[in-house]
């Protein structure tokens, strides 16, 4: 017997910040779900030699089996057609739906044809087509919304930025709740009450509410919707939210109390709408899953010394600068990376070569290549605001298509392997006070409950959703 699902994809949050939210009273639906235990750890456990990576572990997730064998560790990494996404699985037999999902994009590629009800890609594509059509127009706005919150939010709260963000979205259906948040939230940044960064859960108020309107018009057999807004909150305000898991002082009392609620925020954001998809689903007899492919921590390397930091602006200016020329094409990438894909390998190894010089012997600086398609970590050595070091040269920011930040945030949390998942509206999931969940188990419990059958790359689950 087949059944039917929601995916809520809440990127890398751990079970120890929603519990400390719900304990607080700011998340009642969640507050729900840890009292009726339907809340467990996941765990990925990859035999890696660096950090893990939202990309590459959704990857994970999405195809069951590891990176290892998938190979997909940026989000504009080839994807192998030999390890499908549950997803993909799923199109060919039952209506499926997506929104922001990693992966998702290009769209011509990762949804061929199949019964995709509505796909709004994820926000690394490259270009902004959508299903059905009609929202392409907002696409282009969340692709553009994505650049403007590389590293810090460049969202300016002046009226013409402002005019342009409701020009973008007056013509998408969104509830009067959510319009209202969007004018309270960029009067709280206009009026300096808030972080700017809290801009960020904009793009996740917009994103949401058309997920909850396509459900409703769609109804697809399996529905999926990713989240980024909490992952960016906590990277930046992990220590203003646990300043007791840090054994020195890296902040002071006004910067923490002027940050210390903003997890707190973007998750009540996020419990309101689970709240609502909750609804829809016992309405309409799906499995609400929620599910993190990883977690986040406090940061063992935390540097809160650093207070200049350089971001390419303009990629094109950047690689002309440095002596990279020839065919490529820049791909969607999350600051500070920049990727790019060749027609050839020789061309690509050629620019590796170059990029290689850049990284100055930092420990977060590389270079990746896969096949073609090359992804530059860069952390660009600032000498002051006018100066940079590149590869033994002294460039000038503006002229080589680089903005100098001033920054009074760095990366207090730090990404680590343990998740959430979460399971309403389905009395078959028991896996309650056991190990934590195996990320790989994910895909094919969620084939199974589709009634759709799984790969042999695949394990068998110990548990049913």
């Amino acid at each position: 017997m087949s059944g039917r699902a929601v995916v809520i994809e809440i990127n890398e949050i751990p079970l120890r910040v929603i519990s400390d939210v719900a304990e607080r009273g700011r998340a009642p639906f969640l507050k729900s779900m840890v009292d009726d235990k339907l809340l467990v750890e996941t765990k990925i456990a990859e035999s890696l030699d660096r950090e893990l990576y939202p990309s590459q572990t959704w990857a994970s997730v999405g195809t069951g089996v590891p990176y290892a064998r998938h190979g997909i560790w940026w989000y504009n990494d080839p994807k192998p057609a030999e390890f499908p996404f549950y997803w993909q699985q799923a199109a060919a037999s039952r209506s499926v739906g997506l929104v922001n999902v990693l992966h998702s994009s290009p769209l011509k590629q990762q949804c061929r044809p199949g019964d995709y009800r509505f796909v709004i890609p994820d926000c690394f594509a490259s270009e902004p087509t959508t299903v059905p059509s009609r929202f392409e127009g907002f696409q282009r706005l969340n692709l553009e919304l994505t650049e403007r919150n590389s590293r810090q939010s460049r969202l300016a709260v002046d009226r013409s930025q402002v005019k342009s963000l409701i020009e973008g979205v007056r013509h998408l259906p969104l509830r009067p709740a959510t319009a209202a948040n969007l004018a309270r939230m960029l009067g709280l940044v206009a009026a300096g009450k808030v972080p700017k960064e809290r801009l960020r859960s904009a793009q996740f108020l917009i994103l949401s509410d058309l997920f909850l309107r396509l459900l409703n018009d769609e109804a697809p057999d399996l529905a999926v919707f990713f989240t980024n807004h909490v992952a960016a909150a906590m990277h930046r305000y992990w220590y203003a939210m646990f300043p007791n898991d840090f054994t020195s002082s890296h902040y002071d009392e006004d910067w923490v109390s002027r940050h210390n609620d903003e997890i707190v925020v973007a998750v009540e954001l996020v419990d309101r709408f689970l709240g609502d998809v909750a609804h829809w689903c016992r309405l309409n007899e799906r499995v609400l899953v929620i599910v993190s492919s990883m977690g986040q921590g406090p940061s063992a390397r935390l540097d809160a010394s650093r207070s200049l930091e350089a971001v390419i602006r303009d990629p094109q200016l950047f690689l002309d600068a440095i002596g990279i020329s020839g065919r490529y094409e820049i791909l969607g990438a999350m600051t500070p990376n920049l990727t790019l894909r060749f027609p050839t390998a020789d061309e690509c190894e050629q620019a590796e070569k170059v990029l290689a010089n850049l990284s100055g012997g930092s420990d977060e600086a590389r270079v990746d290549r896969t096949d073609a398609v090359l992804t530059f970590t860069y952390d660009l050595e600032v000498l002051d605001e006018g100066n940079l070091a590149l590869g033994g040269s002294i460039g000038r920011p503006g002229e080589v298509g680089v903005e100098i930040l001033k920054v009074d945030d760095h990366s207090s949390g730090r990404h680590s392997p343990l998740g959430t998942l979460g399971v309403c509206n389905s009395g078959r999931f028991s896996k309650v006070g056991l190990e934590p969940v195996d990320v790989f188990e994910i895909a094919p419990a969620m084939l199974n409950l589709l009634g759709v059958a799984t790969s042999p790359n695949h394990v068998t689950p110990g548990f049913r959703f």
